[in-house]
């Protein structure tokens, strides 16, 4: 069974299970780095709002043997655990003054995401985009969020640059921002010390982790111009920025440092090998200046920005 095939099979089966007053629908979805879902929308009566429920990976369990009743069981499951049996309140997205201090900021990469940005209000930064979404809490679904697209910010009669202030503000507030060594991290995680050769220096001790208090979206910290340069004061020096991932990025001091080529090379390598698709934020590595207090791609051979944002 091809995937187009599978994908009609899938709705048809849910719809069985749910009884035909359920609106069942697959619908496409346009994720980070240009990765493209299939979301499945179930809505019962009385509901207004669906978990999505992305199918492309249930694909390749089918594939590798899982029965097609199994993979509905789960989607089943899925759905249950999350959806929200009352009608959620969605005037809060229609009025600014409800939503505006849910507003928060995350990192994407500018050329990788040409499409989606089409349709988001965004600001440029570097290599990358900052790009909003606001933050929705409810008793049955929990904590989620959902980005800001161009309707939402014509409804609101707002601009990139109201939502960048409001989100600078918001986005501190609701989830923090904190720089720890890497090597405290991986004891913390794994409850080991990084393995290192016999007799060598500890470079770990050089490395620290900026990202926010949840791990989530905390690439973004890089925007807070007084947390760059209270961490230059710290090392006394300039630093390099690795982005590791969309969620947290790597500081380290120019003076203890291998060359940017280095840096460059380690995390394209990283992004290859160790990071889902839609978690990678950039190749590039940034240089926070302690001359100029100014952010800047590092790389030689790339043309060098500055941003005073």
């Amino acid at each position: 069974m091809n995937y187009s095939d599978f994908l009609s099979q899938i709705r048809c089966m849910v719809q069985s299970h749910m009884g035909s007053q359920a609106a069942v629908s697959i619908q496409p979805v346009l994720k980070n780095n240009n990765l493209r879902l299939d979301g499945l929308l179930i809505l019962n009566p009385g509901e207004n709002i669906s978990p999505t429920i992305y199918l492309n990976h249930y694909y390749e369990e089918y594939l590798d043997g899982t029965s097609m009743q199994d993979i509905i069981k789960d989607i089943e499951l899925v759905y249950e655990t999350h959806r929200c049996p009352a009608a959620f309140d969605t005037d809060i997205f229609r009025d600014f003054r409800r939503i505006r201090h849910k507003i928060a900021f995350r990192l994407i990469n500018l050329e990788a995401n040409p499409d989606l940005l089409a349709d988001l209000p965004h600001i440029p930064f570097l290599d990358l985009a900052i790009v909003f979404y606001f933050t929705i809490e409810n008793d049955f679904i929990g904590s989620s969020t959902a980005l800001i697209h161009n309707n939402h910010m014509e409804l609101w009669k707002t601009s990139p640059e109201e939502l960048y202030s409001l989100a600078l503000q918001n986005t501190r507030s609701l989830f923090g921002c904190e720089i720890r060594p890497m090597e405290q991290l991986i004891r913390e995680m794994t409850g080991q010390s990084l393995p290192l050769p016999s007799g060598s220096r500890r470079n770990s001790d050089f490395l620290y982790v900026l990202t926010n208090r949840d791990r989530i979206y905390g690439a973004s910290c890089i925007l807070y111009r007084d947390i760059l340069e209270q961490f230059a004061k710290q090392v006394e020096s300039s630093f390099y920025i690795l982005p590791s991932s969309i969620h947290e990025v790597i500081l380290i001091s120019a003076e203890r440092s291998p060359s940017p080529q280095s840096l460059q090379q380690m995390v394209h390598e990283i992004n290859q090998t160790e990071l889902a698709a839609e978690e990678i934020l950039s190749d590039n590595v940034y240089l926070y200046r302690t001359d100029t207090k100014e952010l800047e791609l590092a790389a030689p051979h790339t043309q060098r920005e500055r941003t005073s944002r």
